[in-house]
């Protein structure tokens, strides 16, 4: 388990805060929050994998998401304390079930979902369904959160009782100004509520004249809200009827309550699925705004063996980070960086200015692992391996930032020392400043015996130092490299371009120059200089500029080589489509000849239909040398195409061995004969009233009797029977659940669209609605019906659908 405080460092806190916002369902917003990385490579690449479907999905369909759901965890504790949950509330729990349902159909309706998104589906599996709860939430409470008429028969009953009871008082409170007298004492001829009861406003000045129940006066005093006695009874039987509404009411919320408190257990398992589930969309997307790639695992079975550099690389881990981009900052701007360590070393030393970029640099490479190892993807190169680390150790210091470091020599060292209790091979260390924040000459051997003991440890370590003698060290010690971030001088800003295998400078006296020190001050400093400094800063120099211009080099070459290689492709598609033009335009002759030889053929088979029936208008001396000259046209071309096409085919085809009266299939005609006479390798044929001339190659030896009947070349027509599907225009889905019809409804209508049927009939029953809506929802999207109705009354009516089938209505 990585320490939170590392989490809080590499401001993987933010990464997962800026991941939240990616997700469009509140839980899964909060579990966002907690998402944390694995010390488990199983794990670990099981949750890149998840995050790849995702981003898979999204490809396919990229409006896909799990809008509707609602955070009703709450609702379920109170639920489960036995509370009566109210109208919205129970609307929040239905618009959560439904928004869960439709994620899962849909879902599993995807083609090939299994094999393509193995793992949000293992998600999906866990949203249970809970079709009884669903439906009975849809009949009671309507989409402004009131509860509907249909919750049942005894409170639709009780608020038609309610109606008529508010439709009598009312009809006799507006009757009663047709009396003169009542009607003059009214202050308005209006009807209004007080205390529950309809009242009539009457002036203080006329109370006697209407005899009733006062309710309340104006705030002048002048109006009196009176209820009169007449319709007392009919007031009281109203408000019965209301308290009898009401207690119907709370019996269903109560009812449904219960319902939700029991399958509790199961609504969080749902609310937590669909969460799982929009987290992973969220990743994905997240990955999109990145320009992230999936990363890629380093495969620990090929580690472990014994080689050249096993002293000096690491015995299982690698990180091998391509153009990888600090996922906090601009990305239209970072700079990116390449490193590659646990091969020839595994520990890497950065040295350079302040601000030049080498925390960005610690933090890059300790920020892409963490995410990797929590399922997100990285903003690299496609080319990077990464690997899954148990233990992760970062010393930052508390006020450190980007730009500049505030921490102290005593916080280093007790972060340091708590490290070095508990790292082991598969620990990765960042340090920031190794060794600072003390007299530089016991810092500089402090952290020289730090890299030594990390060594030893066999830890992947990346730290950086302003020491010379740390950079002497790293040249000198198996497994250390030394790397830099550049400055330039002429515009004193850092490039933050990260060059490993040279060590950096300070710089510190060329900055000073630029700013304007006075030149005998910066000469007098570097007069102070040991030579050796002065002069291992010259190799550095001269070192950087070299590398500079073999990188140059090489990146002229690399044009040169991607130039060429446009072009060879460019020769390849040219070579290719002139193949296709050729390939097209023999197929095109080869179309016309065969079209010349089946006219030919035809032909010559009507000459000799007529022969055989001995017809006295049979053929005439000149339609029959039509029809041989035709014959032998369509012959010679055909052998043509044949010697292009298949020259070893006919190189190996030796003639059969015919001798005249034999009788013979001319494979080119598809026609049966008797062959006349062999002339070399030649044979004539008479085809009925017909003689043609054709190879030996042309022809087989038959058995009498044989005739047409005997297929060609030895070839077999197998004939694949049609399924004998017989099945009716109707099935019959009352009295089971809603939650068994689909399937057996999807095999129906593949097999009613298999043999042929124009339409069926589904009948289904009218009962609550909640069969029928299933089986309406499925035919509406499914492919191979072209439209859906309701049945006619002598057929079913509301309690059947018609479906009509695609070509086949």
């Amino acid at each position: 388990m990585i320490d939170d405080n590392v989490l809080e460092k590499l401001e993987f806190t933010e990464v997962v805060r800026r991941l939240s916002v990616h997700c469009q369902y509140s839980v899964a917003a909060e579990l966002a929050r907690d998402v944390r990385p694995t010390s488990d490579r199983r794990v670990a690449s099981m949750w890149v994998a998840t995050t790849a479907e995702a981003a898979a999905l999204l490809r396919d369909i990229p409006e896909f998401s799990v809008g509707g759901a609602r955070d009703i965890r709450e609702l379920l504790v109170k639920a489960e304390k036995g509370a009566r949950l109210q109208p919205p509330e129970l609307l929040l729990i239905a618009d959560t079930l439904h928004a869960a349902r439709r994620l899962k159909r849909t879902f599993l309706r995807l083609p090939e979902h299994e094999s393509r998104f193995p793992n949000l589906l293992e998600t999906v599996g866990a949203i249970e369904n809970v079709h009884g709860l669903e439906s009975g939430l849809e009949q009671s409470i309507g989409p402004r959160g009131d509860v509907l008429d249909t919750a049942s028969a005894e409170l639709a009953r009780l608020r038609k009782a309610v109606r008529i009871a508010h439709s009598r008082v009312t009809e006799r409170l507006r009757n009663l100004p047709a009396s003169g007298r009542v009607g003059a004492a009214l202050q308005e001829n209006i009807i209004t509520i007080r205390e529950g009861r309809y009242v009539i406003p009457v002036r203080a000045d006329a109370r006697n004249v209407v005899r009733g129940i006062v309710h309340g006066t104006s705030s002048s005093g002048q109006t009196l809200y009176v209820e009169p006695y007449d319709v007392v009874e009919l007031n009281n039987t109203w408000r019965e009827r209301q308290l009898d509404e009401e207690e119907e009411v709370n019996r269903i919320l109560d009812d449904l309550s219960s319902q939700i408190a029991e399958l509790a257990d199961v609504l969080r398992r749902m609310v937590h699925a669909v969460a799982e589930f929009d987290v992973s969309l969220a990743k994905a997307r997240f990955a999109t705004q990145l320009d992230a790639v999936r990363p890629v695992f380093h495969d620990t079975s090929t580690s472990g063996r014994r080689t050249a550099t096993e002293e000096t690389g690491h015995p299982s881990h690698r990180i091998h980070l391509v153009d990888a981009r600090h996922p906090l900052l601009d990305q239209s701007t970072v700079v990116p960086l390449t490193i590659d360590m646990g091969d020839s070393f595994r520990t890497l030393l950065i040295t350079g200015p302040n601000t030049g970029g080498k925390t960005v640099a610690l933090k890059t490479v300790g920020l892409l692992t963490l995410m990797a190892q929590a399922g997100l993807f990285i903003p690299a190169d496609g080319r990077s391996v990464i690997s899954v680390f148990a233990q992760m150790f970062v010393d930052i210091g508390d006020e450190q930032s980007i730009e500049q470091s505030l921490s102290t020599f005593s916080s280093h060292m007790t972060n340091i020392v708590r490290m070095l209790r508990q790292v082991r091979s598969d620990s990765l260390v960042l340090l920031d400043e190794l060794g600072s924040g003390t007299d530089p000459q016991e810092g500089s051997a402090l952290a020289r015996a730090l890299i030594s003991r990390l060594l030893s440890a066999r830890a992947m370590v990346i730290a950086t130092t302003h020491y010379s003698e740390v950079k002497a060290f790293a040249y000198a010690t198996p497994g250390v490299e030394n790397a830099s971030v550049e400055f330039d001088v002429e515009t004193l800003s850092p490039t933050y371009r990260l060059t490993v295998g040279i060590p950096g400078k300070s710089n510190a006296l060329a900055i000073a120059r630029r700013l304007g020190v006075p030149g005998e001050v910066i000469d007098h400093a570097q007069s102070l200089l040991l030579a050796g400094d002065q002069q291992a800063d010259d190799l550095i120099a001269d070192i950087r500029r070299r590398r500079e211009q073999a990188g140059a080099e090489l990146a002229t070459a690399e044009r040169t080589r991607a130039d060429v290689e446009e072009l060879r492709r460019r020769a390849a598609r040219a070579l290719r489509e002139a193949e296709l033009a050729r390939r097209e335009a023999r197929d095109s002759a080869t179309a016309e000849v065969e079209r010349e030889l089946h006219d030919a053929r035809e032909l010559a088979r009507s000459l000799q239909r007529s022969s055989m029936a001995g017809n006295a208008a049979g053929p005439t001396r000149e339609e029959a040398r039509e029809a041989s000259t035709r014959l032998a046209a369509a012959l010679d071309e055909t052998r043509r195409i044949r010697k292009r096409r298949e020259p070893q085919a006919a190189q190996l085809q030796r003639p059969r061995p015919v001798r005249p009266g034999d009788r013979v299939r001319v494979h080119s005609l598809d026609m049966t004969g008797d062959v006349i006479s062999v002339d070399g390798g030649n044979v004539s044929v008479q085809l009925g009233a017909l003689k043609t001339r054709v190879p030996v190659s042309d022809v087989e030896r038959t058995s009498r009797g044989e005739g047409a009947s005997q297929p060609t070349g030895g070839t077999t027509r197998v004939e694949v029977p049609k399924p004998d599907l017989r099945v009716s225009v109707e099935t019959d889905f009352r009295g089971q659940r809603a939650a068994e019809v689909e399937e057996q409804l999807e095999q129906y209508l593949q097999d009613a669209y298999l043999a042929g049927l124009p339409w069926v009939r589904i009948i289904h029953g009218k009962g609550t609605g909640a069969l029928r809506k299933v089986v309406r929802d499925l035919l509406q999207d499914h492919p191979v019906v072209e439209r859906s109705e309701t049945a006619r009354q002598n057929e079913g009516g509301d309690g059947a659908t018609v479906a009509y089938l695609r070509g086949n209505s």
